[in-house]
C-alpha cells in the first residue's frame, strides 16, 4: 500500500493526541481483551497505563516515542517505545489498531517506525511482551519476525499479574540490515 494514495500516515504523537490515545486505548482493549484477562485487570491497566503522566513519559524520555497512525484525520491506531533494560533493545511498549482496522497494514507500518526509531537510537533488537492467551497478537508478531524468548509472570500491582511471552526480533546490522 503507498501512503501517498492510501490515506495512511504515520507521524509522532503530540501533547494534544495524548487524550485521544487513551479513549483509543480503552474501545480497543474492552473489545479485544474480554476473555484474555478480566474486565476489573482491563480497567486497572488502562488507568496505570494510560493516563497522561503515563503517556507523556513516550514523549518526554531520551529513546521513546510514541506514534500515532491516522486514517485521513482520523487516529486509527498508535504504538509506544522505550529503553529497555537490557543492551541495545528497544521494548515495544504498546502497539494497538482499531479492530475494523485490522489488515489495512497499519500494525506492520508501525512496527516499521519503531524499528527504524530503535535502530536511530541503537538498538539492535526489538522486544515487547504479550499476554500468552493472546494469540491473535502472538500470531501477527510472528508474522513481522518476533520470536518467543522466554516466558514471564510479572506482578503488576493491585492483585493482578502480567502472564506474558516475552518475544524480541533482532533489528540492527545482525537482522541482515544495511545500516549504511
Amino acid at each position: 500500500m503507498d501512503p501517498a494514495t492510501d490515506g495512511i500516515s504515520i507521524a509522532a504523537a503530540r501533547v494534544d493526541d495524548l487524550a485521544t490515545v487513551a479513549r483509543l486505548a480503552g474501545v480497543i482493549w474492552r473489545r479485544h481483551y474480554p476473555g484474555i484477562i478480566t474486565h476489573e485487570q482491563i480497567d486497572y491497566m488502562l488507568a496505570r497505563g494510560y493516563s497522561d503522566a503515563a503517556l507523556r513519559r513516550f514523549l518526554d524520555e531520551p529513546g521513546a516515542g510514541l506514534a500515532v497512525a491516522r486514517i485521513g484525520d482520523a487516529i486509527a491506531g498508535f504504538a509506544a517505545w522505550c529503553r529497555a533494560e537490557a543492551p541495545a533493545t528497544t521494548k515495544l511498549d504498546k502497539l494497538y489498531v482499531l479492530p475494523e482496522r485490522h489488515g489495512a497494514g497499519l500494525g506492520r507500518r508501525l512496527v516499521a517506525h519503531v524499528e527504524a526509531a530503535a535502530r536511530a537510537d541503537g538498538a539492535a533488537t526489538l522486544a515487547l511482551n504479550v499476554n500468552k492467551r493472546n494469540a491473535s497478537s502472538i500470531g501477527f508478531y510472528r508474522h513481522c519476525g518476533f520470536a518467543v524468548r522466554d516466558s514471564v509472570v510479572v506482578d503488576i500491582g493491585g492483585g493482578f499479574a502480567m502472564d506474558d511471552y516475552l518475544m524480541a526480533k533482532p533489528i540492527g546490522a545482525a537482522a541482515g540490515d544495511d545500516l549504511r
